[in-house]
């Protein structure tokens, strides 16, 4: 267990740091964000490893520390947590993050195609957990050591959940199920977040229905399509409402994808809401995405805030008592 505390002003030269755990303890020791130098690959990083590369965790921990949300907020406790998905097949390592004032809500953040060692996640994490809500950074990959972010490995581990989408839902019901367990969160209160493959995960969750376990979900640039396998009946009163925040400049997600979605939606008569972003192109929530060379990713200051916005809103509409 680690206690995570705000930090001050940076100060010194960047610190070689490559995991969560060493972040907290400096967070606690030198009361300031570090910079992070990543390893280059996993196997070299005797803890998981949390970004692409260097460039990549220094923007996102500029964005950390700049944080107005957080100027204030009290320290929190990031404990780990393994589980299993519902057929016991695959070992998940997630990151439980408690806040110093827990609302007895609890959501669960699903990370995008390079998998759950992610810096990204962890700050997303640490801004709802100064609202009171209990956070599990979920992993649907099985990915212990930060392995989704080599190209090879992250691809074979997401190809199973492409290719059986019914997979990708039972490892999100494990994931929702292993959050209610939490110590002091309500499992009548649970919402779920996704980013680009987290963000068609927390969709393919709401398909459920009643069966889904959550109150609401928000999907971050997410990939739209019609689920493949055929939604429950939305409109039940416990069903979760649905949020889709989407870059209408998004090359990931096609016409026919979006379409097939809206249609779907209305079918099985959810109760959804869809901010549509001129312009705005995949990644746009991620301050690092700047540093993309490929031009079907741009950070979007403007999307980036109007969709957190547009999820605050909704957890306050569903989750709180």
């Amino acid at each position: 267990m680690h206690r995570m505390k705000r930090a001050g002003k940076w100060a010194g030269a960047a610190c070689a740091l490559a995991t969560v755990a060493e972040l907290s303890r400096t967070w606690v020791s030198s009361r300031r964000r570090p910079s992070v130098a990543m390893f280059a690959s996993a196997e070299e990083a005797p803890q998981p490893r949390m970004a692409k590369d260097k460039p990549y965790a220094d923007a996102v921990m500029a964005a950390w520390q700049a944080d107005p949300s957080l100027q204030d907020s009290a320290s929190v406790v990031l404990e780990p947590f393994v589980y299993e998905d519902e057929v016991g097949a695959r070992r998940l390592y997630g990151r439980v993050v408690k806040p110093a004032q827990p609302n007895g809500a609890g959501v669960v953040i699903v990370h995008t195609a390079v998998g759950p060692r992610d810096v990204y996640l962890h700050w997303r994490a640490e801004v709802l957990a100064a609202g009171g809500y209990t956070v599990l950074v979920a992993d649907l990959l099985g990915d212990e050591l930060g392995r989704g972010w080599e190209p090879e490995w992250g691809a074979a581990a997401r190809q199973p959940l492409m290719d059986d989408r019914s997979l990708s839902r039972k490892r999100m019901r494990a994931s929702v199920q292993a959050m209610s367990e939490v110590e002091g969160v309500d499992p009548q209160r649970i919402g779920a977040i996704g980013y680009c493959f987290g963000g068609r995960a927390v969709l393919d969750l709401a398909r459920l229905g009643p069966a889904s376990g959550v109150a609401a979900v928000a999907s971050f640039h997410g990939i739209l399509d019609d689920g493949v396998l055929p939604p429950e009946d939305m409109s039940d009163k416990d069903a979760p409402r649905v949020l889709v925040c989407h870059g209408d400049a998004d090359p990931f997600v096609s016409a026919d994808g979006r379409a097939a979605f809206e249609q779907q939606m209305r079918s099985a008569n959810a109760r959804w809401d869809m901010l549509v972003f001129g312009g705005v192109r995949h990644g746009f929530t991620n301050p690092a995405q700047d540093l993309n060379p490929n031009p079907a990713f741009g950070y979007s200051p403007r999307a980036a805030a109007r969709s957190w916005r547009a999820m605050e809103e909704l957890f306050a509409e569903t989750l709180h008592e």
